[in-house]
């Protein structure tokens, strides 16, 4: 999913033209999931319980290894589908922000210096590869999206950039304004 918002650049502080935000699918919402583990543990536990009064007892700590691997396997999928990353275009700077509920990574670019490479695919099953690139290290971004959303994450940042020459051309020097 991708989520673009764009910004009048006079009115903000920063000088921000307009972000991107970018997040998977989430097929599973975190209530759901806490649901379906409930219904799962309650009916396995159940099972295991009745074969366990009928002398069965070695079913239940089978039982609960299988419902822990369970647990454990969708909280990884799910908390994998959290991810959400931001980018933020000003005149001058590039901020990406990545992380699962805040930011853990957040790394600041000079615009000049950085380009959108854009890798095509060795063979039509395949993806893009996008990739912030500044001064030789290079950040792949999107790489959960599908294809027809980095065709939209192409394009978006190419309007974003548009924008963002527009501010530095009709405020030169906008990061210095408040100083003079």
């Amino acid at each position: 999913m991708i989520k673009t918002e764009e910004f009048e650049f006079e009115n903000t502080p920063d000088g921000l033209v307009g972000s991107v935000t970018m997040q998977p699918n989430q097929s599973l919402s975190w209530k759901a999931f806490r649901y379906f583990i409930l219904f799962m543990m309650l009916s396995s536990f159940g099972i295991a319980t009745a074969f366990s009064v009928m002398g069965y007892w070695v079913i239940l700590p089978f039982t609960a290894l299988e419902m822990s691997v369970l647990s454990y396997c969708l909280w990884l999928c799910l908390r994998r589908t959290s991810m959400q990353e931001v980018i933020s275009f000003s005149g001058e700077k590039i901020r990406l922000e990545a992380g699962i509920k805040t930011p853990t990574e957040i790394v600041t670019w000079q615009r000049y210096f950085t380009k959108i490479h854009v890798e095509r695919a060795i063979h039509p099953w395949y993806r893009k590869t996008v990739s912030l690139v500044h001064r030789g290290e290079s950040r792949e971004i999107g790489n959960f999206l599908t294809q027809e959303e980095q065709e939209k994450l192409i394009g978006t940042l190419n309007d974003l950039v548009r924008r963002a020459d527009l501010a530095q051309r009709t405020f030169p020097g906008s990061a210095d304004r408040d100083g003079v």
